[in-house]
């Protein structure tokens, strides 16, 4: 495993970021929106904004606390590692078919 990934494995950095992504889930869930909705939303509940601008912002931290820590990772790096803990979230919450 990469030492930054240690990294966040080892200080739960991520644990927030899924904690945001699961509520937003259950968002989409509460809807009842398909995988096809999420890529032209048919309307945007204002808690759905809220979360997604905390999944953002908390995003950024965990970026930023990598960089501090003297990790060369890039953004694309850090989200294709988020992919796989947002992957499983995404088979624990189904969207209709």
């Amino acid at each position: 495993m990469e030492p930054w990934k240690k990294f966040i494995k080892e200080l739960k950095l991520t644990d927030r970021l899924e904690e945001i992504y699961f509520h937003i889930r259950l968002i989409f869930q509460r809807e009842k929106w398909s995988d096809e909705d999420l890529n032209s939303p048919p309307y945007y509940p204002e808690d759905l904004m809220r979360f997604f601008q905390e999944f953002s912002e908390e995003r950024d931290t965990v970026f930023k606390t990598i960089r501090e820590y003297g990790f060369d990772v890039g953004n694309n790096d850090l989200a294709n590692y988020l992919q796989i803990g947002l992957k499983e979230i995404d088979n624990t919450t189904p969207l209709n078919n």
